[in-house]
Order: structure tokens, then C-alpha cells, then sequence
């Protein structure tokens, strides 16, 4: 079972942000951040829904309830779509 603390940290990790960038565009402190990658806390309900529409994941997603990370294809036309669906197509051969 995937713990939050470990789901926080790997989607920050994974945009390449530190704690304290992290922090900042949450509007949070950066000790904030550590508490809840240590496992020390636990996101108040706000702030569990400000980090999952920052990473455009599902709260459930954080949580370990559904495990599917989705993709954030916004901003990519039709022809790009096509090539990464393509992509993922072969990566799960």
C-alpha cells in the first residue's frame, strides 16, 4: 500500500521542485511540506485539495485509493496526443 507521505513526495520530486518551491505555490511553509513527506502530518482537508490540483491528480490518487496517475495532456494538439498514446501503447508491450 502506497502511503500519501511517499505520493506527495515522489509527485514533487518527479516535477522537479523542492520542498520549498513546493510550499510557495501551495501557499504553505516549507516545514509544512517536510512534516508531511516524513509522515510526521497529515494535509488538512484544504490543503490535500490544493496539493492534488497542483499535480492535476485526484485527491483519491494521493490518498492510495485509485492508483492511476493521469496525464496532463492540456496544451498538446492532436497530432502529439496521438504519438504519446502510441508511445504508451509500446512502453506497456
Amino acid at each position: 500500500m502506497v502511503n500519501l507521505n511517499e505520493r506527495i513526495k515522489f509527485l514533487r520530486q518527479n516535477s522537479n521542485l523542492t520542498q520549498n518551491q513546493l510550499a510557495n505555490r501551495i501557499g504553505v511553509s516549507k516545514s509544512l511540506i517536510s512534516a508531511y513527506e516524513l509522515g510526521n502530518r497529515l494535509p488538512s482537508y484544504d490543503n490535500l485539495i490544493k496539493i492534488a490540483a497542483y499535480f492535476k491528480v485526484s485527491t483519491d490518487y494521493l490518498l492510495g485509493i485509485d492508483n492511476k496517475n493521469y496525464l496532463d495532456l492540456s496544451g498538446l494538439n492532436d497530432a502529439q496526443k496521438i504519438v504519446l498514446y502510441q508511445l504508451i501503447r509500446t512502453m506497456r508491450k
